[in-house]
């Protein structure tokens, strides 16, 4: 695993700056733009940060997951805001893993090169995922993108509504924080409860109606004999 921090554009340069954590480089060096997939954002997107608000930014975590980003490798990538700039614009700090096929991601990187204010917010962001308190859904939201299966393509903790390709997603997000979304295996099972809830209602009902209408009585026929003169 290569992980490396996506530091806050607090001076709103064209270039945005990497750490590995002991030196910082440009991200273009990391990441090349011809190699970012489709989608790839390095920082919180506006619309969850619209959406959530009055959310305080420094609850908000998004994170991306593309599992077959790379000749089989996977990219991660969790954001968070990271305060303002001068002119009062949000900037955000991300960690970017590069992994094999396979490889679970870790959350451990140094930040010894990082400013004094960004390795603030830097181990703020490895504690809550490291070591999560129990009503941090934001952090759990990203510990099960963490965990989810391959197969499910590019996915986010979060829905996206605007985005320019389509993820799978864990969670929806609003004004009252989080919400799990159902799955499909969820989805599957209530709807067939509510079938076989029908199935049986509608079973009462041809019942009850068979016994309030009883068979009419069957009618007898004689056989007529004729006598001879």
């Amino acid at each position: 695993m290569r992980a490396y921090w996506i530091l806050p554009n607090r001076q709103q340069k064209d270039d945005l700056l990497a750490s590995d954590g002991a030196k910082v480089m440009p991200l273009r060096q990391i990441l090349e733009p011809k190699l970012r997939p489709p989608g790839f954002s390095h920082g919180v997107p506006a619309e969850l940060l619209e959406r959530c608000a009055p959310t305080p930014l420094a609850q908000i975590l998004f994170a991306q997951k593309f599992p077959d980003w790379n000749a089989g490798r996977q990219l991660f990538c969790v954001s968070t805001p990271a305060g303002v700039d001068s002119s009062g614009r949000i900037v955000h700090l991300s960690l970017l893993l590069l992994l094999e096929q396979n490889e679970r991601p870790r959350f451990d990187l140094s930040c010894a090169a990082l400013s004094e204010l960004d390795a603030a917010y830097a181990r703020a962001l490895m504690r809550r995922l490291t070591t999560p308190s129990p009503d941090d859904c934001w952090a759990e939201s990203v510990l099960r993108l963490r965990e989810l299966p391959s197969s499910r393509g590019p996915a986010t903790n979060v829905e996206l509504q605007r985005s320019v390709v389509p993820f799978y997603s864990l969670y929806a997000a609003g004004t009252a924080g989080l919400t799990r979304k159902a799955t499909t295996w969820r989805k599957l099972r209530t709807r067939s409860a509510i079938f076989l809830l029908l199935v049986a209602a509608v079973g009462v009902w041809l019942c009850e109606r068979a016994c309030q209408h009883p068979s009419r009585p069957s009618t007898s026929t004689g056989a007529i004999a004729w006598r001879s003169s």
